[in-house]
């Protein structure tokens, strides 16, 4: 016998299906991916921590470690080398301060990461698939969640990263600053910019929104949209000054990874980055190098044609939606580096809207697209074990 289900559960119910599903099939595809290259191919470059099983070593290797150094033993101290050398001071504390609970608490810290991120990452199609639906019908939401879900940099949600948390940090934000309710959305905001630097760009989105709404009291929506995430990273910065010396101390830890100062490297640096990855990419030789420069190029590219396509479609700069995904886009290039825009593009949610309209267009086959994503993100994992020449 069937059970009718009253309305205001039934909703919210028929909401999380969607994400869910595609949630369940490209996490499984990606799991999949992850622990077969974990084994065959062995650890990542820099090794991984105790706390890793070797089975997903691909999940917790790189900035992982990092983070799971700064949980255990805290920011360090010596910060006469910043910049110069590699140091977890370049890392923000929220996934720190979530594996130092796990720690706390008797948990194995990578297990419980990986759950919040993978958890995080279900978030952020569900509130995507409420927020297209919200503006285009549930057809667009539909499209644009499996896009999101199938996209291969989607990946490094999966992983013990910050990306799952950032992206549906950035998208709940969205949600309810468009549903009024600016208040939450800076808090939302502001648990992203703990997580990341990248993290507070959504303010630029929420605040945007604010002001754009029609009648009286915009700048006091907007200054509540802003404000958590100002006092969060304004916090965070003063403790460094208090404790190690300097409030811009992850900012200048950031020379170590290639990346200059914000703004002026995107004149000075990029230029030349940009020709040594054509240069690495063209020489023909399978170095790790060679595969960095096809990705980074590669979703560059993608990510301004589809910056492209959605100015179009939202009517240029006059659209926080573009002005959004333009700062997402622009902050990270203009300290004079590509490395790492495959995931750092994650956070400029927008562009999933005019890719999801394109491959679902008449005379395209969506399938055939998706199948060219799973290998695309099979290379991708495999990508995260690569050695150096």
């Amino acid at each position: 016998m069937r059970v009718a289900l009253p309305l205001a559960l039934a909703r919210p119910a028929q909401g999380w299906r969607v994400p869910l599903v595609a949630w369940g099939v490209s996490r499984a595809l990606v799991l999949a991916m992850g622990l077969v290259a974990s084994l065959v191919l062995g650890i990542p470059e820099r090794g991984v921590d105790p706390a890793v099983p070797d089975a997903l070593a691909l999940f917790g290797g790189w900035d992982t470690t990092w983070y799971l150094d700064v949980a255990r033993h805290g920011y360090a101290h010596d910060a006469g080398q910043v910049g110069v050398i590699f140091t977890n001071l370049a890392f923000f504390p929220l996934l720190p301060g979530l594996m130092a609970l796990c720690l706390a608490i008797g948990v194995n810290p990578f297990w419980g990461t990986l759950v919040v991120s993978n958890l995080a990452f279900l978030g952020a199609l569900a509130g995507l698939h409420a927020l297209t639906a919200s503006r285009m019908g549930e057809r667009a939401a539909v499209r644009a969640t499996w896009t999101l879900a199938l996209l291969p940099p989607a990946l490094y949600c999966s992983l013990a990263y910050t990306e799952g948390i950032a992206l549906a940090c950035a998208v709940g934000a969205a949600l309810a600053a468009v549903r009024g309710r600016y208040l939450l959305a800076g808090l939302v905001a502001a648990v992203g910019t703990l997580a990341r630097p990248t993290g507070a760009l959504v303010v630029v989105l929420i605040g945007l929104l604010a002001l754009t709404e029609q009648g009286p009291g915009r700048l006091r929506r907007a200054a509540a949209a802003a404000l958590p995430s100002v006092i969060a990273l304004g916090g965070f910065l003063a403790w460094l000054a208090i404790a190690r010396g300097s409030a811009l101390l992850p900012f200048e830890a950031q020379r170590a990874w290639d990346r200059g100062q914000l703004g002026i490297g995107l004149v000075t640096a990029l230029p030349d980055e940009i020709s040594a990855a054509w240069g690495h990419l063209t020489s023909g030789t399978f170095t790790a190098r060679w595969t960095a420069a096809i990705r980074e190029l590669a979703f560059l590219a993608l990510y301004l044609w589809l910056l492209v396509r959605l100015w179009r479609d939202q009517g240029g700069l006059r659209s926080p939606w573009v002005a959004y995904s333009l700062v997402v886009i622009a902050v990270p290039l203009s300290s004079g580096t590509i490395t790492s825009m495959a995931r750092f593009g994650l956070l400029a949610f927008p562009l999933v809207w005019p890719l999801s309209d394109w491959v679902t267009a008449e005379g395209r086959r969506p399938l055939r697209w998706a199948a060219l994503a799973v290998v695309v993100t099979a290379l991708l994992v495999a990508q995260l074990a690569i050695r150096s020449p």
